[in-house]
């Protein structure tokens, strides 16, 4: 408990204490949720640029905690809680799994790794609801895991089936990845009366296909056919192109690797012995060995955790960066972060001490405390970006029409606070936000009226991503476009 809790209150306390620190999609999703409150009224300022779809997406746990977060706190507290609770909600479902999987053997260390995992790449950027749907991943395997043996089969089927109705309202990569997870699992864990078992977690999964076609629907309506791609995968038979995969699905690190935490503008190649997940590699690498080492057979009960772990690893490591420019990025860290919350219930911390289990401690201890300075430094990015422009608040005004300009964005972490820092521009203010980039995807709630002539966000990122020397003349056909529906422009770099 006090590992858990000392580990926790070093990430949270930069949430608490930096005055801005916002992940990357925060401020959208903040911006959205008092769009979404104001839409149940009468009279929401809101009401002639933007529209909300009340239909059941697999988004709406992280839209509704927010929105009932912001009907009750400031929106800034509102954040800081929406921001704890998705790192916190993680940790708590990797070490409760660990518990009912291996017992208490080995359980400061796994707490250790959970908080690492929960400061995860994704945490940063901002998926909320798929944190929420990534926490119910460990704690539906757990669920099943301690009922496999019940002689109430019922109570298996209803608690799967309630927690993967949940799942689907969180998010549906998170969900695919559970359901994956229960059928590896009662395919390669013994037991008896394992028909009987099987038949019960079948019904359990029953509500994935009414679920599977209503989103089929949806899709179809706005978000297009699939589509894969691999943006890092020039050539499969490449070991270049591959090595360069590899390091682009990794979960853990937050910022570059050539970068070390508050060095800035000191960057070196030297410095990627530095990045956090070299020191857990290392320290997986050494229970590996000493695991080696014991010579024992591992128990057939705990079988399906290696497959399932294996399986989500490897996937992740070759599955593509997105089904389709519609449907969302950074697929492939998903799949691998939960491969490894699905590794931590069988990590053998505990079970005997050795030099190979300390030097893994040390490692792990290592990836820790850099991931903590990493998140540290993140705020510090966060305060000096995002924060001038939560400061230029009182300058825009309320009820304003407002297009933010970016160049020169920092790119020192790969969740770049600055990119949605325009939501802050409309907190409590009423103000219409042009570069609210939530509208352009079917499976957020909050889209731009039908009909609307209005700038597309699409070029409003690709123009602040871009390092090409035409981005001055797009912004300036852009703004020239629509200067007749804007009347503030906030201008970075």
């Amino acid at each position: 408990m006090i590992i858990l809790v000392a580990g926790l209150t070093a990430p949270l306390a930069a949430v608490w204490t930096v005055p801005t620190f916002v992940t990357q999609d925060g401020p959208a999703h903040l911006y959205n949720a008092q769009v979404l409150l104001k839409s149940l009224g009468t009279d929401s300022p809101f009401r002639d640029v933007f529209t909300v779809r009340w239909k059941p997406l697999p988004n709406w746990a992280g839209h509704l905690t927010l929105m009932g977060l912001v009907a009750i706190l400031p929106p800034r507290e509102a954040d800081r809680i929406m921001t704890s609770l998705t790192l916190v909600a993680l940790v708590l479902g990797v070490v409760w799994l660990r518990k009912c999987v291996a017992g208490r053997d080995g359980m400061p260390a796994a707490v250790l790794l959970a908080v690492l995992l929960g400061m995860n790449m994704t945490w940063l950027l901002g998926f909320t609801s798929f944190l929420l749907g990534a926490a119910l991943f460990p704690v539906t395997l757990a669920v099943w895991w301690r009922l496999r043996q019940t002689e109430r089969p019922w109570r298996r089927a209803l608690a799967l089936a309630s927690l993967m109705t949940l799942g689907y309202f969180c998010h549906l990569v998170s969900l695919g990845l559970t359901a994956i997870g229960l059928v590896v699992l009662e395919a390669c864990t013994p037991g008896p009366r394992r028909f009987a078992r099987a038949a019960s977690s079948a019904v359990g999964l029953l509500p994935l296909g009414p679920l599977g076609l209503l989103y089929l629907g949806l899709m179809r309506s706005g978000g297009g056919g699939i589509s894969p791609e691999w943006k890092h995968l020039d050539s499969p038979l490449s070991p270049r192109a591959w090595g360069k995969q590899l390091s682009w699905v990794d979960p853990i690190s937050i910022a570059r690797r050539d970068a070390l935490p508050f060095l800035d503008g000191t960057f070196s190649k030297g410095f990627a012995l530095g990045t956090p997940v070299v020191w857990l590699v290392a320290a997986l690498l050494l229970l590996g060995v000493a695991t080696s080492f014991r010579n024992r057979r591992r128990s057939s009960d705990l079988r399906g955790w290696w497959v399932l772990s294996a399986l989500l690893l490897i996937g992740g490591a070759a599955a593509p960066d997105t089904m389709g420019p519609t449907h969302g990025e950074y697929l492939q860290q998903r799949i691998v972060l939960l491969g490894l919350v699905a590794m931590v219930p069988i990590l053998p911390f505990g079970v005997e001490r050795s030099r190979w289990k300390q030097a893994a401690m040390i490692a792990l201890t290592g990836a820790f405390v850099l991931q903590t300075a990493m998140v540290w430094d993140y705020a510090r990015t966060s305060e000096r970006t995002a924060g001038s422009i939560a400061r230029a608040v009182k300058f825009v005004g309320t009820k304003q029409r407002v297009i933010m300009m970016l160049s020169a964005i920092p790119r020192r972490f790969r969740a770049e606070p600055l990119l949605h820092a325009d939501g802050l521009l409309g907190m409590g203010t009423a103000n219409i936000l042009w570069n609210n980039y939530e509208t352009r995807y079917y499976y957020f709630p909050v889209r731009f009226r039908e009909g609307l002539d209005h700038p597309d966000t699409v070029e409003l990122e690709k123009i602040a991503l871009s390092e090409e020397p035409d981005r001055v003349e797009r912004w300036a056909a852009l703004l020239e476009r629509y200067q007749e529906i804007t009347d503030v422009v906030i201008v970075w770099g």
